[in-house]
């Protein structure tokens, strides 16, 4: 029942990351890669994989995304002697970006919050050089689908 009700969790939400330390190997439990990414085991055949629970202590794992999505949170983690994944607090997800052009704008700034590549949850923030006047609104969202919700803006003079 233990198993089953593990099973359910893992696959309800597959983001959940779990570690569990194997006292008789010494390693870490396979963890779940990020919605709409996957995990680059170094050194290891795709038989391998499918066949391993523990990896072993240092052994370090790569997370990968599809498509025009990026990783953001730790790309990397590492097992530890105690049987956890390093950063295993800190969330990755596999995000779409949108497009940069959107980035930058002629005659005028754009603040990028947060710093980073544009993802859905970065807000940009528009102005003019003196002289110019901008056209549109000044600040717009990167949403979950990878568009920003407003178009781009322009400096006029």
């Amino acid at each position: 029942m233990a198993q089953l009700l593990f099973l359910i969790i893992m696959y309800a939400v597959p983001s959940l990351v779990v570690a569990i330390h194997n006292s008789t190997t010494g390693g870490c439990a396979i963890i779940r890669p990020p919605r709409d990414g996957g995990i680059r085991y170094r050194g290891l055949t795709q038989e391998q994989i499918r066949n391993v629970q523990i990896l072993p202590v240092d052994y370090e794992i790569e997370y990968i995304c599809r498509g025009n999505r990026v990783i953001v949170g730790p790309k990397v983690r590492k097992c530890l002697p105690n049987g956890t994944w390093t950063d295993i607090t800190l969330h990755s997800r596999c995000l779409l970006l949108c497009p940069r052009v959107w980035t930058s704008l002629e005659n005028g700034r754009v603040a990028l919050k947060p710093p980073g590549p544009p993802v859905e949850g970065t807000v940009l923030h528009y102005s003019c050089h003196a002289g110019f006047m901008l056209e549109g609104r000044n600040i717009t969202h990167c949403t979950k689908l990878g568009k920003w919700d407003s178009p781009k803006p322009v400096c006029l003079c």
